[in-house]
């Protein structure tokens, strides 16, 4: 079995605009009721709702059959939620309240294998169906879309935070109009 092309990622490197939505209500069900709504991609919240992995993992699975792809934000650049959500098949996440350089490096490498990054290895995860996925090594890394959001004027300020989140592979966004707030607009 090959892995399955992210479609966000695709389009997002093609040039196309993509609609999403995000959700906060932190279930399945809920998420499987929007998952064919005709939506591009899904934002599965950890940060301002009370989604935990296990329940995080629960929307993935109602999301899986459908063409719209799940980004998780998880609640803080935290290097051992990101691998456990990388294992349980996140096909992307969005990095909150990224404030420099360093911090966005840190967030790619959190998703990246070694020697590019600092993610544990496991043969068998349901992001890879448990070893069945043959080119899994290879194109993860591909297919995985990394997304920081700049949420600060001291974030802001650092424009070559954009230019290293996407020069180490990730792609770049300023947040939900949370910018503006810091901002004083």
């Amino acid at each position: 079995m090959k892995m399955r092309t992210n479609t966000f990622t695709q389009a997002i490197r093609a040039g196309k605009k993509q609609i999403g939505l995000w959700a906060s209500l932190s279930n399945s069900y809920s998420a499987e009721v929007l998952a064919t709504a005709g939506y591009d991609w899904m934002l599965l919240d950890m940060e301002h709702s009370p989604n935990e992995i296990p329940l995080v993992m629960g929307q993935l699975q109602a999301l899986a059959a459908s063409s719209t792809t799940a980004i998780v934000r998880p609640d803080w650049n935290d290097a051992v939620k990101v691998k456990r959500l990388l294992d349980i098949g996140a096909p992307g996440l969005l990095f909150p309240m990224v404030q420099s350089v360093a911090e966005a490096e840190r967030a790619v490498a959190a998703t990246r294998y070694p020697p590019r990054g600092i993610r544990g290895v496991s043969g068998a995860t349901r992001a890879n169906s448990f070893g069945r996925v043959t080119d899994y090594f290879d194109r993860v890394e591909d297919e995985t879309a990394v997304l920081v959001q700049l949420e600060t004027r001291q974030a802001m300020d650092q424009a070559s935070c954009r230019l290293g989140a996407r020069h180490a592979g990730g792609q770049e966004t300023d947040g939900k109009g949370r910018p503006g707030r810091h901002l004083g607009v």
